[in-house]
């Protein structure tokens, strides 16, 4: 069943105009909730977006624990869906408020162009009508002096006293008011006729035109409207997916959390891979000052940074070294697939020298070999240290890619041909006494530790060991030592100290007064 504003609704005109009105300011209402709708959606993006980066990572190290690496991803799929809310603003203002914006616009010029139509028709028909009234009482006026006049020209006629003319002339006075208003009548007659053709056309032609345009308008701001609102909706719906993708890896992030995992990563992050200390010895003491014991190995002295990373604990060294290794490897394999180009290459201008010089390549080639050859060599020295420090032996050196030498020594050689006319320095504890000067601004090696001593490779001398008491034992300074760190003693050339105990690592305990410390064996002489 379908409506028809022009029958059913024509005697309704101001409240059809009042109605129309009512569904062009909800135009503008909806308009008015979009605009809002998306500020808020706007600031939320804003607001979330600047909560994301103020909680990003700091540190790689960050994502080695499993709730950690979750937090962060939670922060990460949270800018993700601040971007699909972005999504949301830019294409509710583009496709759904603007048309808004210009269908309130066109729908109040719609409007107006319908009604000045109706109110066009109306007055056409209210001109009918009151011509109408004006011909009916033209008419009337005419009839009721006509009746007047008969009367008086019937009182005329019976009146003795009157002269023929005199009836005469009232004869005449009463054809005349007749024959006025048999015009009235006939003009009358005429404006009905018209005034009921132009009715019939005003109820069931003209003014249904106006209404079904009207209706027509209605509908389809109505339909427009709904549209609109499934374009809302689907503007939404089309980041669903998206966001939630989103949800979807915060949920796989909170599942991926693993205490055992993190406690296993936090050891490998920690452990240094010392011995736990012995038991404590008896410690005889005498009258005298001097005391026994020996230095506890078990605790690292710590040193400054070294190539082999002996500075480090043996644990957290192997992982130096290892990655060091898998360094270097990779740029070896880099400069072995640029160095079969550049072979593949001079084949080609040899053999056709119109494409390029292959004295070119050639010299390119060299400089790739002296680098490859530089890498191998640095490769070979990290690989002995790595060997060196899992206590296994070192590998066959490498002399070229995919090839290596049966006759090489096993012990790591320098990268450079200046370094390598220099001898690799023997492991702390095997360090001989400087001769002359000592070295400006040189540390001595840290104290040899129970766990790699007997991995480090013999020496040419080792320091005499002196074990037990040390009764009247002194030593002379030979050079001066500064002592960075716990436990060890700072020292000046020229100063003589009390030998406490020295067990052959490298290491001498000694005192000043009530100092105790250790200094290194090489930088002291002792006395007998």
């Amino acid at each position: 069943m379908s409506a028809n504003w022009g029958k059913d609704l024509w005697d309704q005109y101001d409240r059809v105009s009042t109605h129309l009105d009512s569904g062009i300011d909800f135009v503008k209402r909806v308009q008015q909730y979009t605009k809002d709708r998306m500020k808020i959606e706007a600031d939320y993006a804003k607001e979330l977006r600047k909560l994301s980066k103020s909680y990003q990572k700091r540190k790689e190290d960050d994502l080695k624990y499993s709730d950690c690496a979750c937090f962060y991803n939670i922060v990460k799929e949270g800018d993700d869906v601040a971007g699909q809310h972005e999504i949301i603003v830019e294409n509710t203002n583009t496709k759904i408020h603007d048309f808004l914006k210009k269908l309130h616009h066109d729908l109040h010029k719609e409007k107006k162009s319908h009604m000045q139509e109706g109110s066009k028709q109306m007055s056409n028909y209210q001109s009918a009508l009151s011509n109408l009234e004006k011909a009916r009482k033209k008419y009337e006026a005419a009839s009721q002096e006509a009746e007047r006049q008969q009367i008086a020209f019937d009182k005329a006629s019976q009146d003795m006293n009157l002269t023929r003319a005199a009836v005469e002339k009232q004869r005449q006075i009463t054809q005349q008011k007749n024959d006025q208003a048999e015009e009235a009548k006939g003009n009358y007659l005429v404006a009905l006729d018209q005034t009921n053709q132009l009715q019939r056309e005003h109820f069931f032609t003209r003014m249904p035109e106006v209404y079904s345009s009207l209706q027509r308008m209605e509908e389809a701001r109505v339909d427009t409207i709904k549209l609109l609102m499934h374009s809302m909706l689907a503007v939404e719906l089309a980041v669903q997916p998206i966001i939630t993708k989103c949800r979807d890896n915060t949920r796989e992030s909170i599942n991926s959390i693993n205490s055992a995992k993190d406690g296993i990563q936090f050891v490998e992050d920690h452990k240094t891979g010392y011995l736990p200390p012995v038991d404590k010895e008896f410690e005889e003491y005498s009258s005298s000052k001097t005391k026994t014991g020996k230095r506890d190995s078990t605790k690292p002295v710590a040193s400054g940074p070294r190539e082999d990373f002996s500075h480090l604990p043996p644990a957290k060294r192997k992982k130096k070294l290892q990655a060091k290794v898998k360094e270097l490897d990779e740029m070896v394999k880099k400069e072995n697939a640029e160095q079969f180009a550049l072979e593949k290459m001079h084949q080609v201008y040899s053999a056709n020298p119109s494409l390029g010089d292959p004295a070119v390549v050639q010299e390119q080639l060299g400089v790739i070999v002296e680098k490859i050859e530089g890498l191998n060599e640095e490769l070979y020295k990290f690989e002995a240290y790595l060997a060196q420090a899992e206590g296994k032996e070192p590998p066959p050196r490498r002399t070229s890619p995919g090839r290596v030498s049966q006759n090489s020594a096993p012990q790591p050689q320098p990268a450079t041909a200046a370094a390598a006319a220099t001898p690799a320095p023997p492991p702390p504890q095997q360090q001989p006494p400087p001769q002359q000067q000592p070295p400006p601004q040189q540390q001595p090696a840290p104290a040899p530790q129970a766990q790699n001593s007997a991995a480090a490779a013999p020496g040419p001398s080792e320091p005499p060991s002196y074990p037990g008491e040390f009764d009247d034992f002194t030593c002379n300074v030979l050079y001066d030592f500064v002592g960075p760190n716990e436990g060890e003693l700072s020292v000046k050339a020229g100063e003589t100290l009390e030998v406490v105990e020295n067990d052959g690592s490298g290491w001498v305990h000694v005192r000043r007064g009530d100092q105790e410390g250790y200094v290194p064996f090489s930088y002291v002489e002792i006395n007998s």
